[in-house]
């Protein structure tokens, strides 16, 4: 009797095996603990400039007349100067890694970062200004978060600087079957394409070098294996759960007895 009622309750042992752990969902749950000492961070590897790129860069000076000439380029596609407000002008990086500015002419950009583009154009605007102020910014950074999250799709933010944390949150974080332990990135840099994982129970995943997203990252969240038997075909769907129904049925008849 006591084999019969064993052999009845395998099925369920194995139905709450199957089933996805409360530790799968955590996240920093593995590796040395966290340092509670405060520290220096490290400085993220800057964002190269690259064609299709869109720059935003402004020219200012004490005497707005003289810097305006250098402040006529494309306006944002949003149609936010509209407003009234005085919005930098942008500059798209064509296939040769230039931008076309007036009275500047054509500049290669790509392959520097934003302060380096910034240093050269405030040297170049030397010689028709009188101490400008150049500020560049890219306004197109783009990444794409496929597979087991909320929203999954390509985003664009204007700003060069985002983690895999942040990236996840704006795709509306894993999913309960996104598997953890193996986020694919996807990056493609001076016509290479490398792959890197991370695993997000890692406490030392703040160390890695794919911590910080890259210009077009993608970004894929496998799912856990309990995810891919759940959408098996319909006929085994139903016979994995009719068995452990069944046993349950029996083991009430059997204790009743």
């Amino acid at each position: 009797m006591h084999q019969n009622r064993t052999l009845l309750l395998l099925p369920i042992l194995l139905l709450f095996a199957s089933c996805i752990q409360h530790k799968q969902m955590l996240n920093f749950n593995e590796g040395p603990d966290f340092n509670t000492v405060a520290q220096q961070l490290a400085l993220a590897n800057p964002i190269l400039i690259q064609p299709d790129d869109l720059l935003s860069v402004s020219v200012q000076t004490t005497d707005p007349e003289t810097s305006a000439p250098f402040n006529t380029g494309t306006a944002p596609a949003d149609g936010s100067s509209a407003s009234g407000v005085s919005v930098a002008p942008t500059y798209l990086v064509d296939a040769n890694g230039a931008i076309n500015m007036p009275i500047l002419g054509k500049i290669k950009v790509a392959g520097w970062g934003t302060l380096q583009a910034r240093d050269s154009l405030t040297a170049r605007l030397g010689k028709y200004l009188t101490t400008p102020i150049v500020n560049v910014r890219l306004v197109n950074f783009k990444f794409t978060v496929l597979g087991e999250v909320g929203k999954a799709g390509s985003y664009t933010i204007p700003n060069e600087r985002i983690n895999i944390l942040e990236a996840l949150g704006m795709a509306g974080d894993l999913t309960n079957y996104g598997d953890r332990e193996k986020i694919l990135i996807i990056r493609e840099k001076d016509g290479k394409r490398s792959f890197g994982y991370l695993d997000l129970h890692q406490r030392d995943l703040f160390n890695s070098p794919y911590y910080y997203l890259a210009q077009n990252d993608i970004l894929y969240v496998e799912p856990v294996k309990a995810k891919v038997g759940a959408t098996a075909d319909g006929a085994t769907k139903y016979v994995q759960w009719l068995a452990p129904v069944i046993s349950i049925i029996s083991i009430i008849v059997s204790l009743s007895r």
